[in-house]
């Protein structure tokens, strides 16, 4: 039989249902401790079925102690903290969630726009300072029916973004590194270009891609000044995939310029601790609804049996 460790505590009945009536023995971490990176090596050697989170890493010096098959399975679509030579390990096999969550960071996206270019964090700002009247609003609302909307990254949650947008009736423009295997986007009036077009001729920008060596700081400090001083920026993919402190700088120099973050904020504490009206920061929400959790359990459970089996 099988034997399987989930380190954190809030995997949902069904899921477990799943992966036990698999034949597999499943052991809950029933503490709010993560286990350390001491605890985690003890973890690969007695288990054959690692369930981590993005709050757990395994690094490169972990892989000496893989003797057997192992399935590592994350609750994340990113695979960031998992390091490369596990992926390479001809013992390991690497499960992660795809489509479970995608809706839930798409409404996301939508609502951190919304909220930006409606004015209602600001608005709500001033109401509570005892100056909520619209005049004192910096800038009028504007409507994003209409508008241009750039997208970075093709992949799931990009799919639902278009589908809202397609709602607004938003041109929207796509950069992707393989615009080959996207073709189907161009069905949905998606129009393929380049990055620096996207940055260039969107209203509104989104990124959703992976972090990985080739997305890190893909957003720099020049590629940000490719983009309108009027512009919403929008990122839910993780910090490192943009130059926040470069971004955040245009955004206190033009406050036409409107950005809206889904972060891990740590890095950035004193940086986005000031309030400005033009820029709204969420920690890393977005992929975390009641129902994106329920989804994620579920679908993680499912390809890790799926493997399993195999």
């Amino acid at each position: 039989m099988k034997r399987a460790y989930c380190v954190f505590d809030g995997f949902n009945n069904d899921a477990k249902k799943i992966i036990e009536n698999a034949g597999i023995e499943l052991t809950i971490n029933n503490t709010k401790n993560r286990p350390n990176g001491e605890e985690l090596i003890s973890l690969l050697k007695e288990y054959d079925i690692i369930i981590l989170g993005v709050f757990s890493k395994l690094t490169a010096d972990m892989i000496q102690y893989v003797k057997t098959p192992k399935i590592i399975a994350t609750l994340s679509v990113g695979l960031d903290h998992i390091d490369k030579i596990f992926f390479d390990s001809p013992l390991v096999t690497v499960v992660n969630i795809k489509t479970a969550n995608a809706i839930s960071v798409a409404e996301h996206i939508f609502s951190l726009i919304l909220m930006l270019n409606k004015r209602c964090f600001e608005s709500n700002h001033l109401v509570i300072e005892g100056n909520g009247h619209r005049n004192n609003v910096h800038e009028r609302p504007d409507d994003i029916s209409n508008k241009t909307l750039g997208l970075v990254g093709c992949g799931n949650i990009t799919a639902e973004v278009i589908k809202i947008a397609n709602v607004f009736n938003m041109k929207i423009k796509c950069y992707t590194k393989n615009p080959d295997k996207h073709q189907d986007v161009l069905d949905k009036g998606v129009e393929l270009v380049s990055l620096d077009e996207v940055l260039q001729e969107s209203d509104i920008i989104n990124v959703s891609i992976p972090l990985n060596n080739e997305t890190r700081n893909l957003i720099s400090k020049d590629k940000i000044k490719l983009m309108k001083s009027t512009a919403t920026f929008i990122n839910t993919s993780r910090t490192e995939v943009v130059d926040t402190e470069a971004l955040i700088e245009y955004a206190d120099s033009y406050d036409t310029f409107y950005v809206g973050l889904d972060i891990d904020v740590n890095e950035y504490k004193d940086l986005l601790s000031k309030y400005r009206k033009n820029v709204v920061i969420t920690p890393h929400i977005a992929g975390i609804s009641k129902q994106a959790v329920y989804r994620m359990d579920v679908e993680l459970a499912e390809n890790i049996v799926n493997v399993a089996n195999n």
